[in-house]
């Protein structure tokens, strides 16, 4: 049964794959001078989106637009009766532009048109490997601009489109024949309503596999009981969508009796037991003792830490005075009112139900990523702690919460994601490298500057040293990599073995560090370019 339920998402999915090859082809057969908006939305009117492509935000063309030729782009846009048309991007960008040039339905697109693809990593990505396959590829996981003020995830299936039936083999000559792309923008959640509805006693669990990186989780609406106590009750599929690999885990929604539960589960189950047994009894002690109620206040509200108690009803009881300072709001302000009408932004008051979910089950949830809103309207970056209540008699009785602003160290990530961005759009070739000599990020110019004409998608994950022919190896850590992490920094010319060729390619590196207190974390960089001149190594 599993089997044939798997085959019938890949045959969705094909379906899908299908209408975009047939989409492109009409493109190029056609030209791209005789799409024009109302043809464009005639021709997606025609395929009736929402009864044959559920999940399908919409259907879209985006086209490759040299940098030299946006402002002609644009004018030529305004000509085709979209006066206010302009481009826009997610980061800055100084490559070729991949524009949203068409998407339909428009009503419900709008923040999407006029979108440089090319202006984000993960899209751009995308927009490349399907370039490079001449065929199907997926993005990953990403947050649809269409959605993105409820944070709703989904992903992108693109098709190129050549003006020419076959392109060439050569990348060079296949990229001067490229238009653009045609696309689907997926949402997750639509897509698999109807193929879920078929069957309500599965659950499913969605990762997306990675070659050498641990698998990401994409969806979950598995009941968190299940995977905690019945471990073995899941069965696995693998599915297939161009570029990249899904893997779907089925559990029933009520296991045998038979399943084997799990022991370490048990195990914590009976430490929890004893804890919160052992806490009731504290709290039990402190609510008939006067002094020791009033020494507990003090301890609450002294914790650097903002913590919040609450009863099975959501309902406030404890709001300390870090939680004060935190979110902005007094505690007589609070008491018996909810959070969710205080501080929890509306995009998460589903998945908050569902972590209180997970408590009253009795887990203990440590370190969750979560958002919050103060009292000035500001969106605060939380980690976040809870565990249940129970009173004497093993009765859930409510929550504690306690939070930890990481605000800043996000700002830090932001910043480091800028970075990227930055690097990515760099003439020269640059990468970054982590302690252990993987490569975290390789911009476009590195990867022809390494690989030469045969250039894979990415670097990523991969040692340095892998692209390295055996007889200059020894001689690469001495004067590149062993300097830049023993001192930080390094300038150095070293002879790379041009990638397919006998003769050596001077290229001038230069390296150094950066490290993030805030996040544990250190990144090297390296930045190359070719070079004629000789050039004696300095160190620092």
């Amino acid at each position: 049964m599993l089997d044939r339920r798997t085959a019938d998402l890949q045959h969705t999915i094909n379906e899908y794959k299908q209408n975009l090859q047939n989409t492109a082809s009409l493109i190029t057969a056609f030209g791209q001078d005789e799409l024009t908006p109302e043809r464009f939305r005639n021709y997606v009117d025609s395929l009736n989106l929402r009864k044959e492509f559920p999940g399908a935000l919409g259907l879209a063309f985006a086209r490759k637009v040299p940098l030299e030729k946006e402002a002609e782009f644009i004018q030529e846009m305004r000509m085709k009766g979209l006066r206010d048309f302009q481009i826009r991007f997610i980061s800055p960008s100084s490559q070729d532009r991949f524009v949203m040039q068409y998407i339909e339905p428009i009503e419900e697109n709008h923040s999407a048109q006029g979108l440089d693809l090319g202006s984000e990593n993960v899209r751009r990505e995308n927009c490349l490997s399907a370039f490079s396959r001449a065929g199907l590829a997926v993005s990953k996981p990403i947050t649809m601009i269409q959605n993105a003020h409820v944070g709703r995830l989904g992903f992108t299936m693109l098709m190129p489109v050549f003006n020419k039936a076959v392109p060439s083999s050569d990348l060079g000559a296949r990229y001067e024949e490229l238009v653009g792309w045609v696309s689907f923008p997926i949402s997750i959640d639509r897509f698999l309503k109807a193929w879920l509805a078929q069957d309500q006693t599965l659950q499913l669990r969605i990762s997306v596999l990675e070659e050498k990186q641990t698998p990401a989780l994409f969806f979950d609406n598995v009941e968190p009981h299940n995977v905690t106590l019945y471990p073995h009750a899941a069965a696995s599929r693998d599915l297939q969508l161009g570029n990249r690999r899904w893997r779907l885990e089925f559990w029933p929604s009520q296991p045998d009796n038979n399943t084997p539960l799990n022991p370490v589960y048990l195990a914590l189950t009976l430490l929890g037991i004893a804890v919160s047994g052992l806490a009731a009894y504290q709290v039990k002690r402190m609510l008939d003792r006067r002094d020791e109620l009033r020494l507990h206040k003090q301890l609450v509200n002294n914790s650097s830490e903002a913590l919040i108690a609450e009863d099975t009803r959501g309902r406030i009881l404890v709001w300390n005075h870090a939680a004060e300072e935190l979110f902005g709001l007094d505690s007589a302000s609070v008491l018996y009112d909810q959070e969710q009408n205080l501080t929890i932004p509306d995009e998460l008051l589903t998945s908050e139900k569902r972590l209180h979910e997970r408590a009253a089950q009795g887990e203990t949830l440590k370190n969750i990523q979560t958002l919050r809103i103060s009292d000035s309207a500001k969106r605060i970056h939380l980690r976040m702690n809870l565990a249940p209540i129970y009173s004497h008699n093993r009765k859930l009785v409510g929550y504690t919460k306690s939070f930890r602003d990481e605000t800043e160290a996000r700002m830090v990530w932001k910043d480091i994601h800028s970075l990227e961005e930055l690097i990515a759009h760099a003439p020269d070739g640059v990468i970054t490298l982590d302690r252990s000599r993987k490569i975290k990020l390789a911009n476009p110019a590195a990867l022809l500057l390494l690989q030469g004409a045969n250039v894979k998608s990415t670097l990523i994950g991969q040692q340095l040293t892998e692209l390295l022919a055996p007889d200059v190896l020894l001689e690469f850590e001495n004067e590149v990599l062993n300097p830049l992490y023993k001192n930080s920094r390094v300038q150095v010319v070293f002879n790379w073995p041009a990638p397919g060729h006998v003769e050596h390619m001077p290229l001038f590196f230069r390296g150094f560090a950066l490290t993030y207190p805030e996040l544990g974390e250190s990144i090297w960089a390296l930045r190359f370019e070719k070079t004629n001149k000789p050039y004696t190594p300095s160190y620092d």
